[in-house]
């Protein structure tokens, strides 16, 4: 009689402890929105390089041309040319294979970016260097306004990690949730096709 009770309550214990952890499970997932930025913060801690320099190098200049809507050229005040990416931020290139998503983020992407940087005095957080041929990648601010993460915000960029664990933690989390935001809202190249929530491409002037 004994053991029987013994096995009912070792039952039924089990049977709470599972129920538990199924509920929880349960919770987690309907709470993932909210939780996502612990998870993406964690990842980015977890994977910073362990070569990582306490400070980054800084170019200040005002830019001179755009290749690309990722890609740019600035004078800085001694006179010398840079050609530098916007780390993270890869925008697509506007190639006969490429989709209509890529061709608008390539169009709009440079159209914004020309607007937001050409002849400005713009501030790069330097992530990669050569220095022999002043060519690298960074993190390029016009005043207060992050154009790395404005390209990845307005769903013209996606975003490549690898080139961004040096920066601080904080401005790599930018970079993650503007493109999580872009994605969410289905813009620019996460729109569902060209002709369902995609803008019309821009137009030339």
């Amino acid at each position: 009689m004994k053991k029987g009770l013994f096995w009912t309550l070792h039952r039924a214990v089990k049977a709470l402890f599972w129920c538990f952890w199924i509920a929880a499970a349960g919770f987690l997932y309907t709470q993932r929105a909210a939780l996502e930025p612990a998870v993406d913060l964690a990842e980015l801690w977890w994977n910073r390089p362990s070569n990582r320099p306490s400070e980054l190098s800084r170019i200040e200049g005002r830019v001179t041309r755009i290749f690309a809507a990722d890609s740019l050229q600035l004078r800085d005040d001694n006179g010398w040319l840079f050609n530098y990416g916007l780390a993270g931020a890869s925008v697509p290139k506007a190639s006969l294979n490429a989709t209509p998503n890529d061709r608008y983020a390539a169009g709009a992407g440079l159209t914004n970016v020309t607007r937001l940087v050409l002849n400005q005095r713009v501030a790069i957080e330097v992530t990669l260097a050569n220095p022999q041929t002043r060519t690298g990648l960074g993190l390029a601010r016009v005043g207060e306004t992050n154009v790395n993460e404005t390209l990845l915000r307005d769903g013209l960029a996606r975003l490549n990690r690898d080139q961004i664990r040096v920066l601080p933690l904080l401005d790599q989390y930018a970079l993650v949730r503007a493109e999580r935001l872009a994605r969410r809202e289905r813009i620019g190249l996460w729109a569902p096709t060209a002709d369902e929530g995609l803008p019309p491409e821009p137009q030339a002037q």
